[in-house]
């Protein structure tokens, strides 16, 4: 079966899963200790390798048809290898086409912005986006509001 919205670099490839798929990103997950769990009607891209999946994020869809990229994860003992770069990269043509934001820590808006996204003011973005953003600033979260082909 031909992954959808696949990108090969020889060793991994990037796929958009199939609803049917999603117990085998949640199981990645929870592998990497994250409490995150894809759900009906998200996009969920991963990057696979020969033993499995090895990064995943999930495109949420909120108001206004925007979407909310979250819970990006790759496995531990690959990070800070491109793997995070590639699988932002296979997202490129969904993010293309649909306005997205997302609230990365601080210490990752260099990585996020080399992938296309701007830091943004919360009066500059819909007022949903600006109140949660607001919210987990208020309980201490480290993280900044970004967004991507927003027209800003």
């Amino acid at each position: 079966m031909q992954p959808v919205g696949r990108q090969d670099d020889g060793e991994y490839r990037v796929e958009l899963l199939a609803e049917i798929q999603l117990p085998l990103v949640n199981k990645f997950y929870k592998s990497c200790r994250e409490s995150a769990r894809a759900g009906r009607g998200e996009q969920v891209y991963v990057v696979r390798a020969r033993e499995g999946i090895v990064a995943a994020v999930r495109l949420q869809p909120a108001a206004e048809g925007w979407h909310f990229l979250r819970s990006m994860c790759v496995a531990p003992q690959l990070r800070g290898q491109g793997v995070g770069r590639l699988l932002l990269q296979g997202l490129a043509e969904f993010l293309g086409a649909h306005p997205s934001y997302c609230f990365p820590f601080d210490h990752l808006h260099d990585f996020y912005a080399r992938a296309g996204f701007r830091e943004a003011a919360p009066g500059d973005v819909p007022d949903f986006m600006a109140a949660a953003w607001q919210r987990y600033v208020r309980q201490g979260r480290k993280i900044i509001l970004m967004t991507y082909n927003a027209g800003l």
